[in-house]
This record gives structure tokens, sequence and C-alpha cells, in this order.
């Protein structure tokens, strides 16, 4: 795993270091090994240039499909449905 990865999950899991003051960040992020475009993009909490230097998408999407209206009334009838179209049996 990256160590911009590993920097951003451990922010983002304890409090304190998500409260660190600009100087405690600035120290933090200085400590890492970290090529320049990284260390710049944390400095700056510049998100889109970070991901830009760590191959992420510019865009993702999330999509749901509903059913249509004709797909559900397709569907087989309930168990009790067959029964009340079921005919008695004969005496």
């Amino acid at each position: 795993m990256s160590k911009v990865i590993q920097f951003l999950e451990a922010m983002g899991s304890n409090a304190a270091m998500a409260r660190m003051s600009i100087a405690d960040y600035q120290a933090a992020v200085a400590a890492l090994e970290l090529d320049e475009q990284q260390r710049e993009s944390l400095l700056q909490r510049d998100h889109v240039a970070l991901g830009r230097t760590l191959g992420a998408r510019d865009t993702l999407l999330c999509l749901i499909c509903l059913p249509h209206d004709d797909e559900e009334k397709q569907s087989p009838p309930d168990q009790d449905d067959r029964e009340e179209e079921t005919p008695p049996p004969p005496q």
C-alpha cells in the first residue's frame, strides 16, 4: 500500500491526528517518504492533484437500475393468489 494511502487512512481512523495543527500536519507530511508532487498535493490539500499522482480516476459514477413497471406485473402470483384462483374440487 502506498505511503500516501497509509497516511490518509491513519488520519481518517485517528481523531486526534485528524485535528492536528497546521505545523504538526506539515511535519507529518514532511516525515513521509514521498515524491515532491505527492508531498505538495498533501500540503496544499489538493485531492485532485493527489489523485492524479496516484493514478486515480477523475470521475467515479454509481448507478442504480430499477425494473420497469412491466417487469413487476409479469412476476408470478403469490401463493395466496393461486389458492384463490383454484376452483374447488367436485363433490
